[in-house]
């Protein structure tokens, strides 16, 4: 009867195990593809915990792995807005936090029901006769779950971003007594620009000039000797206050 029993907890240790040795792996630095398989573990184990929690022995094969399936992306849809809420920063360990307590929490209300009540786990029939249509809709919340993951991702990494203009004033590599002034076009669009030169504050030169998005623009620059050396850029046609700014002296940049 003790070995049965044992036997019937075995559900509970290996996914308290997962969540475990999710926690370690992470804290250890362990390779990208232990943490992945055991974050795929962790990400179904409190799907897994809630569906043996919640449903009734009557419910089984194909019905049970789609109410843990929901279950399992409840958890953290759910945990995500609690998180958010208590602006805990949805970051790895806020995660690992939420998918590893809610795993410890149910490992720890499944052990003691079964302990005081004596209920086995559900036992998986071999066979499934779940009726055709069961079948087609199941396969048709999966298509729309990847469709709906891979919209999302595409919607991230195509997210329209701030456009800017970079401007440098450094070194050339191959000969140090030289410095490089340079403007790269990063705005998304064609863009005119202004650079003034300054010389302990006077202006030495100006140019004005179009580029296309991505397009550099360089100079080779004499460098100031023991005075002040500046940039100033600014997109026209605005004359008046300069986007960005970078001097030899103590290096500055303005604008957004």
């Amino acid at each position: 009867m003790g070995r049965s029993r044992a036997m019937g907890q075995a559900d509970v240790a290996a996914t308290a195990l997962v969540a475990v040795a999710a926690c370690a792996a992470v804290a250890g630095g362990a390779p990208a593809p232990v943490t992945i398989v055991l974050g795929i573990a962790l990400f179904a184990a409190p799907g897994y915990l809630l569906g043996q929690l919640l449903l009734g022995s009557r419910t089984i094969g194909l019905e049970r792995v789609v109410v843990m399936a929901a279950l399992a992306l409840a958890v953290p849809i759910l945990g995500g807005l609690l998180l958010y809420a208590i602006r805990v920063p949805l970051h790895r360990p806020g995660w690992l936090g939420l998918l590893a307590g809610v795993t410890l929490a149910a490992d720890t209300a499944l052990f003691l029901r079964r302990r005081h009540s004596g209920v086995a786990p559900v036992t998986w029939r071999a066979t499934w006769k779940a009726p055709r249509w069961h079948a087609v809709a199941f396969a048709a919340a999966i298509l729309l779950a990847a469709c709906g993951v891979g919209l999302a991702s595409a919607g991230v990494t195509r997210q329209p971003q701030p456009g800017f203009t970079e401007l440098w004033l450094s070194p050339q590599r191959q000969y140090a007594h030289i410095l490089n002034l340079g403007v790269r076009n990063d705005q998304g669009r064609t863009t005119s620009y202004r650079v003034v030169l300054l010389r302990d504050g006077r202006t030495a030169a100006t140019w004005n000039f179009t580029l296309g998005d991505g397009q550099i623009w360089q100079r080779p620059v004499p460098p100031a000797g023991q005075g002040i050396l500046a940039a100033a850029l600014y997109r026209l046609p605005d004359v008046t206050h300069p986007y960005r700014f970078v001097s030899t002296g103590t290096p500055r940049t303005t604008g957004p």
